[in-house]
């Protein structure tokens, strides 16, 4: 099997980039791992270059790891605009891609489920996308499954195929054109997600986001996204540097560190896993995640 590209997209927050790197560097496949780096510039204050100094001032001086290409922007270019064409970039010349932010912890088994899962998916034309973050629900031993496949995106740890990829749309206009009034409430899942809000306040120009265009050309081309029952990444952006949510929510306080995935598909028990997060969302309680999708707005940037 042939091991994922890394894209690892940074801004200006050192303390959670190294963390970042530090739960990177415990995975054993990292070792055999090209990783492209992407370096967002500052904007024009002092505070702003100083902290994406400290960033790059770690770049700089990282050791024991496979470096393939750093790219550092001279001008701030937006969390949008990096990602996209940070992705673009490494799929020039790569087939697939693992991305990840400078915000979160990764389990040691992380890039074991992220390229045995892309493996999985490279020949199926429905799967499109492989997430590493999932809410912190439980596994139930009758339903036991270490995946689960539906229609929404989760971005806190992804990975991707070219040919899938390619067909992103960036038009917000041709899905609110195409989208049916029933296309809109199951890309909503009913009520239970604002997956259709994002698309509409970038149409309003109120945000300015990337993901929730993948979301939706996910969702128009009726692709599936393969998702863990239990998380390999925490995001721990969630601080007064964060680009959007400053709130933290629940997340799993113990990351899956399975290294054994069983990629054996089972639709009733993928089933069971939707229904008990369409539960869990729609608890007043958990309406955090709402705010999640602001920062989707990270992911979202």
């Amino acid at each position: 099997m042939k091991l994922a590209p890394i894209a690892l997209i940074t801004y200006n927050r050192s303390n959670t980039l190294l963390k970042t790197i530090n739960s990177l560097k415990k995975n054993k496949l990292i070792k055999k791992t090209d990783l492209y780096i992407f370096s967002d510039g500052p904007k024009n204050n002092i505070i702003d270059k100083k902290k994406v100094k400290k960033v790059r001032d770690i770049i700089k001086n990282l050791k024991n790891i496979n470096i393939k290409k750093i790219i550092l922007h001279k001008k701030n270019i937006g969390v949008k605009k990096n990602i996209i064409s940070s992705v673009n970039y490494v799929l020039k010349k790569n087939s697939k891609i693992i991305v990840i932010e400078d915000d979160l912890i990764l389990s040691p088994a992380f890039l074991n489920f992220m390229n045995t899962s892309l493996d999985y998916i490279k020949s199926s034309n429905k799967i499109w996308h492989v997430s590493g973050w999932n809410y912190p629900i439980s596994e139930n031993q009758k339903y036991k499954a270490d995946f689960f496949l539906w229609s929404n995106m989760n971005c806190w740890g992804w990975g991707t195929h070219k040919k899938y990829w390619k067909k992103l749309i960036l038009d917000e206009d041709f899905f609110i054109k195409n989208f049916s009034n029933d296309d809109i409430k199951k890309f909503d899942m009913h009520g239970k997600l604002k997956n259709w809000v994002q698309l509409k306040k970038n149409k309003q120009k109120i945000i300015k986001t990337w993901a929730i265009f993948w979301n939706a050309t996910i969702f128009w081309n009726k692709g599936l996204c393969l998702n863990p029952v239990l998380s390999y990444t925490k995001n721990i952006g969630f601080d007064e540097n964060s680009t959007h949510t400053k709130k933290k929510i629940p997340q799993l306080s113990k990351l899956n560190s399975s290294f054994k995935t069983n990629l054996n598909f089972n639709q009733t028990n993928s089933m069971f896993y939707i229904d008990k997060l369409r539960y869990y969302l729609s608890k007043d309680k958990f309406n955090f995640f709402n705010s999640v999708k602001n920062k989707i707005i990270k992911f979202l940037k």
